[in-house]
């Protein structure tokens, strides 16, 4: 029995829907375009570690996006139903602490939850992505947005009638941020990590520097700023042992990605800079007052 096609490409009957949603969603600006070889029912296509070999899997092209795009596709993909995760073929691994590369081109890989096609190779990968994987071997943290983590198609499409295209994300440039700044980053950063901090971590900050929380996003980066970044990583840092997290003072590209920012003028989406175990150019003159185990995590 011949599998429908989509844009040219074999795909399993249930995979129809969630990509016409997917291509009307995702805007003007993106071509949801799928790789050819590479959807359902592929049977001998190693490069995908048999996650083809079923149903329910499709990899769209990235090449020529930008890395705002590259998210933006990634997570309305991941809201839709689908694990989605963007494979660049250089990526930094916290977990090997090295550079990695493959012989693919620049992707988002994509399984999605709920088909009943999928093939054994995938379930595992799904299971692995839900334990807070990305799937790929290695055991590398997912560093993408799982709001909607256990989001299905069904779910999806019983709760929505579509979404319009999610705005795009704002940039923060990096070297902003840094101690003795001044600037609207800053403000916008601070903003961001005051919202994330536990409650009672940010009742100590208030208390001991013996201000109002309307007074927190002021713009300058000083000591108040550094605590709160410290404090930040700290609680990532405990929620996800095996990430590669650091406690640093001032914030990298990996962490202004957790709160919804892009950085700017970051090589690619897993430019580690100073989050790898790279040297911090910053000391840590407050970290000696700060609970190494807060209440609360970063969700």
């Amino acid at each position: 029995m011949a599998h429908p096609t989509w844009r040219g490409v074999t795909i399993c009957p249930c995979l129809k829907e969630p990509l016409d949603e997917l291509a009307r969603a995702s805007g003007k600006d993106i071509l949801v375009s799928p790789i050819k070889g590479f959807g359902s029912y592929q049977v001998g296509r190693t490069a995908s570690a048999g996650t083809g070999s079923g149903g329910g899997h499709v990899d769209l092209a990235l090449r020529g996006l930008t890395p705002e795009q590259k998210l933006r596709l990634e997570g309305l993909a991941r809201r839709i139903g689908f694990y989605a995760d963007i494979r660049e073929p250089t990526w930094w691994s916290p977990t090997r602490r090295q550079w990695l590369s493959e012989k693919w081109s620049s992707h988002l890989h994509m399984l999605l939850k709920d088909c009943r096609h999928l093939s054994p190779e995938a379930r595992t990968q799904l299971r692995d992505w839900y334990a807070g994987g990305n799937g790929l071997v290695g055991s590398d943290p997912d560093d993408g947005d799982r709001t909607h983590l256990r989001q299905t198609w069904k779910q999806y499409r019983s709760d929505r009638q579509g979404v319009r295209p999610p705005a795009p994300q704002p940039t923060i440039a990096v070297a902003n941020l840094k101690h003795g700044r001044r600037n609207g980053d800053v403000k916008r950063y601070q903003g961001a990590v005051w919202r994330r901090l536990a409650a009672a971590t940010r009742a100590r900050i208030l208390a001991r520097h013996h201000l109002k929380e309307t007074q927190i996003a002021d713009g300058f980066f000083g000591d108040v700023t550094v605590e709160m970044t410290t404090a930040l990583y700290r609680q990532i840092a405990a929620r996800e042992p095996q990430g590669g997290w650091p406690i640093w003072a001032e914030p990298g590209p990996r962490l202004l990605k957790r709160l919804g920012f892009i950085p700017a003028g970051a090589r690619d989406l897993d430019d580690p800079h100073d989050e790898f175990g790279e040297p911090d150019s910053v000391s840590d003159p407050v970290s000696a007052n700060i609970d190494p185990h807060p209440a609360g995590v970063v969700q």
